[in-house]
C-alpha cells in the first residue's frame, strides 16, 4: 500500500521501482483517469504501452480493459475511483486487484473502499 498525497508522482516511483524487478508491469487505473496517468508517467520518461501492445514492458490499461490480462507487478491507481466509476464497481476494482501475477502496489490518496 501506498498511501500519499501526489498519486501520479507515487504511482511514477511504484512504477520505476517495479522495473528494478524482471517481468512485465501493469499499471490499471480507472478509465477516467488513465489520461493523467499516462501524463505523469510519460513526463517521467516510462512511456507506456496500451494494452493492446503485447510484450511491452510496462503498460497503462484502463481498469474496464483490465479482465483477462496478468501482470508480474500491477501498480493499481486509486481504487476508490474504479469502485466508483460504475455499478458494478467492486467487481471491477476486485478483477484489477487479482491481475498481479507476484507483486502488487496499490497507490492512493483516498480511503480504500470498504
Amino acid at each position: 500500500m501506498r498511501p500519499t498525497d501526489d498519486v501520479p508522482g507515487t504511482t511514477v516511483t511504484a512504477v520505476r521501482e517495479a522495473l528494478s524487478h524482471e517481468g512485465s508491469v501493469g499499471v490499471v487505473a480507472a478509465d477516467a483517469e488513465v489520461a493523467g496517468v499516462r501524463q505523469a508517467l510519460t513526463a517521467a520518461g516510462l512511456d507506456p504501452a496500451g494494452p493492446d501492445e503485447l510484450g511491452a514492458r510496462v503498460t497503462l490499461v484502463p481498469a474496464t480493459l483490465a479482465k483477462g490480462l496478468e501482470y508480474d507487478h500491477v501498480v493499481a491507481v486509486e481504487p476508490a475511483a474504479v469502485a466508483e466509476a460504475e455499478e458494478r464497481g467492486a467487481h471491477r476494482l476486485y478483477v484489477v486487484l487479482t491481475r498481479a501475477v507476484s507483486r502488487l502496489d496499490i497507490v492512493h490518496a483516498r480511503p480504500l473502499p470498504f
